[in-house]
């Protein structure tokens, strides 16, 4: 059972619910329905689908149906002809803790409230352990083995614990050693060791690809060091051939369910040499397993020496998982030598840090009257009141603003302007149920009117970003890099009283923002979507009677003619050349696939100070998604600029020096991880106490861990492809992982 999508009604449920309405008997006080498949037609199709019934009954006391499930299982657990699934159903009933009830019309309500009960712990107990692996995933043991001493405590039945083996199989987690870790100390053991396990396993599948000697090496030794790992791959492997089925093989690669996609590195690479295939290579691959030599402690050190040509710490990791697996006091002592070798070996640049080229912004005042709004870690809340005339305007107008009455504290403002925000994926109509995202404008009825500061405020309703952290994480390190972007906080909003939940509060892009970034604040704002090229529509956000969009044709033409000519110059006079590069450089490292590489999100402002555009990043709330996207960008949207830098020799220099820069300075795994957990914390009651958020909590949870995973994969994967740009056998090598990515070149 996924517990991070909703749950819908499927057309089989309809079925069999029609068939069990006229086959199962009335219930009365003392008696229960009898399925007897020799009743008639009926009933024998309906006792022939009996075990898959069993294994629907959690989705329908889901979908509300718990006691016409109740009363299917005890049918099943009585009359059913197949042993196996009869205690099945009786398993299920003891779970949900109605085994000992009279399943009849007068308990119905009783063992409504019974299921209902039971489901909700169960979801706790999977909950908390999916929570154990975002913890495991920041290195904070002692908070998961707390979590999880209490978790394990809930047994679990049918498709609740199939959830809770497939998330211990993926800690890397026995069931059998975790019952018996019974007190702190063991399990706390048990949490460190699984997290070893996960490191080890995440970089050994990367080497596998990356640098295939050292990965296969890595994972024999895995398994030595770490018994369990090889049960686990067998889990892991009969899960994924679930997916096997002919209909599946004829699908797009990008239509393929993930556990199929992760280890097909696309069946169009067939002919490299190394390429690994899904289908073709899983016998091969498990009997090369079973038939590997032993390593030798020479061919350990011959491995982690070629190895360290590409990354030392990998190196050194992979010599001490060696030095542990063996038991012979000599090998380890050559390992030790082995590693104080290499270490010592290791080049020290004294260079010091790099420097960035192009101009690098800095906001020109640090503090202003709104700085309260995005810098402290208050959650704000604001009260909305709208007339019902604006009600029926924002149903039928949403884009134009409606009067409201804003309220937060002791403030209170008038006459204020509101109206929904959104796009495709984030827009939501008015209509009291859908959690709307809102633009509140303080002077659009009422000229100067203004709150801490600011004439407007954007509060997302995170519709794309279950974590609610995304955006304020991106957004500050686009402005570390000296890239003008907006600030971020957090609020939570009531409409005419209702609690409409937890917000993302977005600066908006106005003459305020600008203020902070440009001395001269009176150029064109443009926003998109659509490229530059489309200059009659890009929207307009400054003042409509001063624009000159015909600069956007010089502008687009001056990028097709760097583009032909295979030089950067005619773009000189527009751009600041080195900060576009760190722009599209950091798009490019936190995965903002929906902005100007697109192009789609982004904002243009042209500085009257020095005449040339500078591009704002927007829309960020689908960032840190995936980590093996192309060194270079996408090539999804073509945006004429970055099409430019892209297919221009010092184009691609000034994008690698940029990502060098950003990786060197502003790029750090351990200090983003922990700034996530950070505002997470503080973020998560309200996150639990959002009734209107999009997403489940199991999917919170999950998206959350996928982030903090991202910073170190992406960190790794910039860093070996700068390396490739000089070494066109990796670069083979790594482009397999770009075949899995949906930025491919």
């Amino acid at each position: 059972m996924n517990f991070g999508k909703k749950l819908k009604f499927k057309p089989l449920v309809i079925l069999i619910l029609a068939l069990l309405s006229i086959v199962v008997e009335t219930i009365s006080e003392d008696s229960i329905s009898k399925i007897d498949p020799m009743d008639h037609l009926r009933g024998r199709r309906l006792s022939e689908s009996a075990t898959q019934l069993v294994r629907m009954c959690n989705e329908m006391a889901e979908m509300g149906l718990s006691y016409e499930a109740a009363r299917l299982l005890k049918s099943t657990s009585v009359y059913s002809h197949n042993k196996e699934t009869s205690e099945e159903a009786k398993r299920i009933l003891i779970s949900w803790r109605i085994n000992e009830m009279e399943i009849n019309d007068a308990n119905a309500d009783s063992i409504r409230k019974t299921i209902r009960k039971t489901l909700n712990r169960n979801r706790s107990a999977l909950l908390d352990h999916k929570r154990v692996q975002t913890l495991l995933s920041v290195g904070r043991t002692d908070q998961a083995a707390k979590i999880i001493a209490n978790a394990k405590q809930v047994e679990l039945y049918g498709e609740s614990k199939e959830a809770q083996r497939r998330i211990l199989n993926e800690l890397s987690l026995n069931q059998e050693a975790l019952d018996k870790a019974n007190d702190q100390k063991s399990l706390k053991s048990l949490m460190t060791r699984s997290m070893e396990i996960s490191k080890l396993n995440d970089i050994s599948e990367f080497l596998r690809t990356a640098h295939p000697e050292s990965g296969n090496a890595m994972r024999t030794l895995i398994r030595k060091v770490y018994p369990e790992t090889a049960q686990m791959d067998s889990q892991r492997n009969r899960e994924r051939d679930r997916y096997r089925s002919a209909f599946s093989r004829r699908l797009p690669e990008n239509a393929r369910p993930p556990a199929m996609r992760v280890q097909d590195d696309g069946e169009r690479g067939q002919g490299r040499a190394g390429s690994f295939s899904f289908f073709n290579n899983r016998s091969r691959q498990q009997t090369n397993n079973q038939t590997a030599e032993p390593l030798t402690i020479k061919n350990i050190v011959e491995i982690a020496t070629d190895l360290t040509n590409y990354d030392n710490g990998m190196s050194v990791l992979f010599l001490n998982l060696a030095k542990q697996s063996m038991t012979d006091e000599v090998n380890r002592n050559k390992i030790s030598e082995t590693i104080q070798s290499l270490t010592k070996s290791k080049t020290i640049n004294s260079s010091g840090l790099p420097s960035p080229s192009g101009t690098f912004l800095k906001p020109l005042q640090k503090q202003d009257k709104a700085s309260q709004l995005f810098d402290s870690d208050e959650i704000f809340e604001y009260k909305i009141t709208l007339p019902e005339e604006s009600i029926e305007s924002l149903k039928k107008e949403p884009k134009i603003f409606a009067k409201a009455t804003f309220e937060h504290k002791n403030i209170k403002l008038e006459n204020v302007g509101v109206r929904l925000k959104g796009f495709l994926g984030s827009f939501r109509p008015f209509d009291g149920q859908n959690k709307n995202g809102f633009t509140v404008k303080f002077n659009a009825f009422k000229n100067g009117q203004r709150f801490k500061g600011l004439n407007k405020i954007q509060l997302n309703n995170a519709a794309q970003d279950s974590t609610y952290v995304r955006e304020r994480l991106g957004y500050s390190l686009f402005r570390e890099a000296g890239l003008p972007a907006p600030r971020v906080g957090h609020a939570t909003v009531l409409i005419n009283g209702t609690p409409f939940g937890l917000y993302v509060q977005v600066e908006a892009s106005t003459e305020d923002f600008l203020s902070r970034w440009f001395e001269d604040t009176s150029g064109d704002l443009y926003e998109g979507p659509t490229d530059i090229t489309n200059w009659k529509n890009l929207d307009l956000d400054s003042d409509p009677k001063t624009a000159e969009r015909g600069l956007l044709i010089g502008f687009a033409d001056a990028a097709a003619k760097a583009k032909e000519i295979n030089n950067l110059t005619p773009l000189k006079d527009w751009i600041d050349l080195g900060h576009f590069a760190r722009f599209m450089a950091m798009e490019i490292l936190c995965d903002h696939w929906d902005g100007y590489l697109s192009p789609n999100n982004y904002r243009l402002y042209r500085n009257p100070s020095d005449r040339k555009f500078y591009f704002i990043p927007h829309g960020a709330d689908q960032l840190f998604r995936n980590s093996s996207n192309n060194l270079f960008g996408s090539s999804r949207g073509r945006s004429v600029v970055v099409e430019a830098f892209r297919s221009t020799d010092e184009g691609e220099l000034m994008i690698e020096e940029a990502l060098h820069y950003l990786l060197t300075t502003v790029w750090d795994p351990e200090k983003l991880a922990t700034q996530v957990m950070q505002d997470y914390k503080r973020l998560r009651p309200y996150i639990i106490a959002d009734a209107k958020r999009s997403f489940d909590l199991f999917e919170v949870e999950e998206r959350l861990q996928n982030t903090i995973e991202y910073f170190a994969k992406a960190d790794r994967l910039k860093r070996w492809q700068l390396m490739a740009l000089d070494d066109r056998e990796l670069q083979d090598r790594l482009s397999r992982f770009n075949s899995r990515s949906r930025w491919g070149r």
